[in-house]
């Protein structure tokens, strides 16, 4: 069992990592700036430090005693926070922080990372990368394809889209490929990599058993919800310039251009075995999963 600190534990994917860290019997201390929000953490004997994954005091000193950090910390979106101090300072000041204590750090980044400027969150992952590795700090860097569960993510995304308009207008044809992981499969990979040293110093994507289109996964959600709506692919270069307009007068909008962009590329792992080969099982089809998980639960 291994001394953990988790950064972003209360965030859509976080708070299944944290419980799944404590089902484990790690001993686990979350950095948060809002104690009420891991009150169910610290209820099974996680340790709750209060303070900002990115100020580097403040990760310093809960770093004091850790074997890993791990940082789930990210935003896919240039505001209120920027991609700068978020994606790429912060994964700065994790490595620094491992380095200083001899810690491990995996850190939770995402498919697709790369340099390139047509892609803004996508290029800020990559250098967030950059950065952990120039830190020198022993690290594991787990890319992860969608990930899905019966709330937030990918299904607010869907259920906004869904109300907008007579039409559900989908970027492109639709056929962009992904390979969805359940959360709690996603959140067992984080957890699992804690002391495998073997991933030291690897880039490793993974995903679900299977690989299926944007459409199909959009299809799974309005079948559990009995949507009868009709579907429009529209060319993405067409829906950028409202997307612009969104995006400036919008605090919240529903897409960016950024996003509509970075929807076109394909979102696959190395493999359909990815989970399987590093960590010796084999996750849940999502397929079998999203029609019934989605419903909207009566009581």
């Amino acid at each position: 069992m291994a001394r953990v600190l988790l950064l972003g534990s209360t965030g859509f994917f976080g708070r299944a990592v944290a419980h799944k860290m404590l089902d484990a019997g790690h001993q686990l201390r979350v950095l948060v700036r809002d104690p009420m929000k891991a009150a169910a953490f610290k209820v099974r004997g996680a340790q709750v430090i209060v303070g900002d994954a990115l100020h580097p005091t403040a990760v310093g000193q809960a770093a004091q005693g850790t074997e890993v950090i791990v940082s789930l910390v990210a935003v896919r979106r240039n505001r209120p926070q920027s991609f700068l101090e978020v994606n790429v300072d912060g994964p700065r000041i994790l490595g620094e922080a491992a380095k200083a204590v001899g810690a491990q750090v995996i850190l939770v980044s995402a498919i697709g990372a790369r340099l390139d400027k047509k892609y803004k969150y996508l290029t800020s992952r990559w250098m967030g990368e950059q950065e952990l590795a120039k830190s020198g700090a022993a690290g594991t860097i787990l890319r992860f394809s969608l990930v899905l569960a019966e709330e937030g993510g990918a299904l607010d995304l869907f259920e906004r889209t869904a109300k907008f308009g007579p039409v559900i207008v989908i970027p492109g044809d639709g056929k962009v490929q992904f390979q969805p992981i359940l959360r709690e499969d996603a959140a067992r990979c984080v957890v699992e990599a804690v002391g495998k040293a073997q991933l030291l110093g690897k880039i490793v994507e993974l995903g679900g058993p299977e690989v299926v289109t944007f459409d199909t996964i959009y299809g799974w959600f309005l079948q559990a919800r009995n949507i009868k709506k009709p579907k429009l692919h529209v060319m993405p270069e067409l829906l950028i310039p409202g997307a612009a307009v969104m995006e400036i007068l919008s605090s919240d909008p529903l897409v960016t251009p950024d996003e509509i962009r970075s929807s076109q590329l394909p979102n696959v792992a190395d493999g359909l075995d990815s989970v399987t080969a590093h960590f010796g099982w084999r996750p849940s089809a999502a397929s079998s999963w999203a029609p019934t998980a989605w419903q909207i639960k009566r009581r």
